[in-house]
């Protein structure tokens, strides 16, 4: 069979664009995942529906109620580890597989851009992404159950929550209150557009369910007709007549076969998108040509300069006695505020953790889970 469009990659975007594009019932659109998909939601893994954990090593799983949790090494990530310089340790760089993706396995966040990176953006001549262009599909995206303004949407698909203070451990309103004490301001509202300060943290969760774009948006269209959604289909390359792309190769159920379309969206995140176009022979000509890989077009940039969730993690001792957590909760509070003698407004922002960790471990994304019976009990703290 032959589509209109093929989305490779059912994540953050692609489960987005599945959604929208098939609201045209004259448009088929198929729509592949190489992970497993769960229609139902009773049968998504606890896993998925509570776990953040997303960091490699031994420590017991997280559990909620009694259920494992844990993503460590869950079939529902891709497992990457990498390397930010030769010098450095290997560091997880958790990616979801998965209808839902990654928005699928992270930790919730759930923070808009400040408004002067959209106009700079605008400035530089796409002037449709200005923010006041973008702000109604910042808020056709979201119901947020907490403030009811022109900024904040209240029929979206993803549920948006800011952090109950009661449900603060004692580290994090101690943190709120040394900011507020050192002058930073108070905000009930990060997403605000003129937002600065402290205040509670931002999630897409609804009731302590991380809100996936596979629960708010695949389970509003899963019905239509002209979509059809393939989970367990691993995309080997983009087929090109040209410079054109005519549909994809794909390994299903243990066989190759192609699949035609007159459009294809590749959707398969920072890591599996690039890495596509350059098996399909786009992409750095001597990196391709090194690998065996016939030349298409060569496009140096394919697959350079990454920037993923730059971060500092700062840890440290604390007292005995001291009540410590096993995992991070959800949500708590977190500080934007702009660097001294930087020109970019709140350009840096900490999260303040309170939980143990065996030792400071950087990664790409996620969160991290500790076990409290370690005899080195430290505190966490992000800044990025």
């Amino acid at each position: 069979m032959r589509y209109d469009v093929i989305i490779v990659g059912a994540g953050s975007a692609g489960a987005v664009l599945a959604a929208r594009l098939s609201e045209d019932p004259n448009r088929s659109v198929l729509l592949l995942e190489a992970g497993q998909d769960y229609p139902e939601f009773e049968h998504l893994p606890d896993e998925i529906k509570f776990g953040y954990d997303t960091r490699t090593g031994d420590p017991p799983p997280r559990t909620l109620g009694g259920h494992p949790v844990s993503l460590a090494s869950s079939p529902h990530s891709w497992q990457f580890v990498a390397k930010a310089t030769d010098m450095a340790p290997p560091m997880a760089v958790p990616r979801g597989k998965i209808t839902g993706g990654s928005s699928a396995i992270n930790s919730s966040a759930f923070y808009r851009g400040v408004p002067e990176d959209f106009d700079e953006w605008a400035a530089l001549g796409n002037d449709q992404w200005s923010f006041e262009r973008v702000l109604p599909y910042f808020r056709k995206i979201e119901t947020d159950v907490d403030h009811h303004d022109d900024f904040h949407g209240a029929e979206g698909p993803i549920f948006v929550h800011h952090s109950d203070r009661n449900s603060w451990h004692s580290t994090q309103a101690a943190f709120f209150n040394a900011c507020t004490a050192q002058g930073f301001p108070e905000t009930e509202d990060h997403n605000s557009p003129g937002s600065s300060g402290v205040g509670p943290a931002i999630t897409n969760n609804h009731n302590r369910v991380r809100f996936s774009t596979s629960l708010g948006y695949l389970s509003q269209c899963r019905h239509r007709l002209n979509l059809t959604i393939r989970p367990d289909c691993l995309v080997r390359r983009v087929v090109l007549d040209g410079n054109r792309a005519t549909g994809v190769v794909l390994d299903s159920g243990g066989e190759t076969f192609s699949v035609e379309s007159s459009q294809v969206i590749l959707s398969a995140g920072a890591v599996g998108s690039p890495q596509l176009l350059m098996l399909s022979g786009i992409g750095p000509a001597s990196h391709l040509s090194s690998l065996g890989i016939p030349v298409t077009l060569d496009s140096p940039g394919v697959g350079q300069n990454l920037k993923d969730h730059p971060k500092v993690y700062v840890t440290w001792r604390v007292k005995d006695g001291y009540p410590v957590e096993a995992t991070p909760a959800r949500g708590g509070v977190s500080l934007r505020f702009t660097a001294p003698g930087s020109d970019m407004r709140n350009d840096l922002s900490i999260g303040m953790g309170s939980f143990v960790t065996p030792r400071a471990r950087p990664q790409s994304g996620g969160a991290h889970q500790a076990d409290t019976s370690l005899a080195s009990r430290r505190v966490e703290m992000m800044a990025a």
